[in-house]
């Protein structure tokens, strides 16, 4: 048994943040079924919020890149 835990907790060590909230949501949304008759249904409302937020950070992240480039290029053009 002792032998398992390590094996699950060396598997989680290099595993990207994004498989975590999954797996995290997964076991949420079995837990939420015992609870719950409908409860399995938060799984892939979690998963959809997740990748929405994560797309959304994305172009933003894009947005900001491309307009600290049009500012050093303004910045330069005007010297």
């Amino acid at each position: 048994m002792n032998r398992l835990w390590h094996f699950i907790k060396w598997n989680f060590t290099d595993m990207r943040p994004e498989s975590k909230r999954m797996i995290i949501y997964f076991l949420a949304g079995i837990g939420f079924a015992f609870v719950t008759p409908n409860g399995f249904f938060i799984t892939p409302i979690a998963i959809f919020l997740d990748m929405t937020q994560d797309m959304i950070r994305s172009r933003y992240e894009d947005y900001r890149k491309e307009q600290q480039a049009l500012v050093d290029t303004l910045k330069d053009s005007s010297k």
